[in-house]
């Protein structure tokens, strides 16, 4: 039997991957309302873009993905005049500007093909999407030697793919084409596509992600019809928004905190309740040992939904079936204390990198390599030396910041958070029942 169902459950309440746009993500975004009030009227009355910033995990994508789907509702509902329709999917920021702009075309493109019936219901002028549908999904033709162009972007070397031309399309004419269709079905003020351009920390300085979205503010940011979020972790994102090019263009960010400990026995209930398809499901991890989960992961809402997933797993589901709930808590929070002395066991180490994990974690899990000496470093060469072996056993992340030294560019991960637990507790390897072999 399906392991879910065996437990009363119709999917996994612990799912990690991204709330969709709809009315089941609205339900299980708990602990959001604020924020997403204030994306919802960023995206309806600024005129410029959004910005939104917080540490990885804590679940960005999901709040645009939510408001989204609330700005199209309220449009269907007659609450709102205003007619916003999200992009097929997030877009990754890429080092090559023209490439990104390529992406960022060819997802507008598939918008109006995936909202077409949507569009006409609203009596919004729609392109002539025949041609266009059998352009962008007749299969890839590979080409050797040469170049040629297509509507995204040419392509040259000894070999490439590239999408057919057969419609006849150049860049420049599928571009202009696309911000005319954007202009006709969306006025001023009457709405728009929203972009999402993800994870902006992927270019790791600062400078780097600035060019890039300067190259990209006419071709894509000054489109008619569109509104873009972007995501970036905190500094980053700031950084890009502050730049004098992009004044009037990106507003200033919005912090997004990990969701207050408050909130968490609410939103894991949420998700229970919400996949539950009985009142006699056996949640494998409740929300009381969610909360300590969440705790001990220093808030790292993805990573917490992960490690349920695996503790769930890594059990008989007889156990969940025949154990009282306290029971069941208790193993969770034993699995939980087991893979953090796991992780610790498994890390060489000199001493000095111990000692710098340790400090980092005391002072909130976040520097920026301006704090060597407060971390005991004569310069930020040799703490930098110790970061990385830190960063190759997964227990930070870090960017090579050039131009800001103040940045707290350098931020311990929920891996780094367990191995921290494990040393600060002094733990003794426990006895877990139910466990499946490895």
């Amino acid at each position: 039997m399906d392991f879910w169902l065996s437990l009363g459950f119709k999917g996994n309440p612990y799912v990690v991957k991204p709330l969709p746009g709809s009315e089941d993500g609205r339900e299980l975004l708990v602990g959001r309302d604020v924020e997403l009030r204030a994306l919802l009227r960023r995206i309806r009355e600024s005129d410029m873009h959004v910005v939104l910033e917080g540490p990885n995990g804590v679940g960005k994508t999901s709040l645009v993905s939510v408001a989204t789907w609330v700005a199209s509702e309220d449009f269907t509902r007659g609450r709102s005049q205003q007619l916003y329709l999200p992009l097929p999917e997030p877009l990754q920021v890429k080092e090559d500007a023209e490439e990104f702009v390529s992406s960022c075309y060819f997802g507008i493109a598939r918008a109006f093909l995936e909202h077409e019936k949507t569009l006409k219901n609203a009596g919004r002028s729609v392109p002539r999407t025949k041609d266009l549908n059998l352009w962008l999904n007749s299969p890839v033709l590979r080409a050797r030697g040469g170049g040629f162009n297509s509507p995204f972007g040419g392509l040259t070397g000894s070999a490439g793919i590239a999408a057919n031309t057969s419609q006849g399309y150049t860049q420049a004419g599928f571009r202009s084409a696309v911000k005319r269709w954007l202009g006709d079905a969306f006025p001023d003020g009457s709405g728009g596509f929203v972009g999402l351009i993800d994870n902006l920390e992927l270019i790791d300085v600062s400078s780097e992600a600035q060019r890039v979205m300067e190259e990209i503010r006419d071709p894509v940011l000054q489109l008619p019809g569109t509104r873009w979020v972007i995501c970036g972790a905190r500094g980053i994102a700031r950084s890009v928004a502050a730049t004098p090019r992009m004044n009037g263009v990106l507003s200033d960010p919005i912090d997004i905190s990990p969701v207050p400990d408050s909130y968490i026995p609410q939103l894991i209930e949420a998700r229970l309740r919400h996949y539950s398809v009985g009142d006699s499901a056996s949640a494998p991890v409740s929300a009381k040992a969610f909360e300590h989960i969440y705790e001990v992961s220093h808030q790292n809402l993805r990573d917490s939904l992960s490690y349920s997933q695996d503790f769930s797993f890594g059990l008989e589901p007889e156990f969940f079936l025949e154990s009282a709930p306290d029971e069941i808590e208790s193993a969770a929070r034993e699995w939980l204390a087991s893979l953090a002395m796991k992780y610790e066991r498994d890390i060489r180490l000199q001493p000095r990198m111990w000692r710098l994990l340790d400090d980092l974690a005391g002072i909130g899990g976040a520097c920026s390599p301006g704090d060597h000496q407060d971390l005991g470093f004569n310069d930020r060469t040799h703490m930098r030396k110790n970061v990385v072996d830190l960063e190759r056993f997964g227990l930070v992340t870090s960017s090579r910041e050039e131009s800001d030294q103040r940045r707290r560019s350098i931020e311990m991960t929920s891996k780094g958070w367990l191995v921290y637990f494990s040393r600060s507790r002094g733990l003794v390897n426990p006895t877990i029942p139910g466990l499946l072999p490895d």
